[in-house]
């Protein structure tokens, strides 16, 4: 859709300032944060409490799916909108799904899964 460059090393490029590059999260602070630290390792906030880790379930996550599946997709989601925040909606075998990216910039402030819903009793 013409939203990234055809150049591999751009791209590359391009993918490290989305996920990788380091900005500041509390105004009070130095570039001390990135969605993929964020999003899949987790950090504090004042040492204390627990921020982000989305890749495990503190908030919401995916179980059983790769890493790079969850940086596949979020990084499409953020490509399709210049919005502070984007959501799309979809439906997975009996599950409906909201998936959220909230953009820092030029960067991933941060992304996860929602269950809307599900026909599955066993939830």
């Amino acid at each position: 859709k013409g939203q990234s460059p055809a150049d591999p090393g751009k791209f590359k490029r391009q993918l490290y300032d989305m996920w990788f590059r380091l900005y500041h999260r509390d105004r009070s602070g130095g570039e001390d944060s990135c969605g993929f630290e964020h999003v899949f390792v987790g950090e504090t906030k004042h040492g204390k409490e627990i921020m982000g880790l989305h890749n495990w379930p503190v908030g919401s996550s995916f179980i059983g799916i790769s890493p790079e599946f969850e940086v596949a997709l979020f990084t499409i989601i953020f490509l399709m909108s210049s919005e502070k925040m984007t959501s799309v909606v979809v439906k997975v075998d009996e599950y409906m799904l909201e998936l959220v990216v909230y953009r820092h910039g030029s960067s991933i402030g941060t992304s996860y899964p929602k269950l809307l819903s599900s026909n599955n009793r066993d939830l």
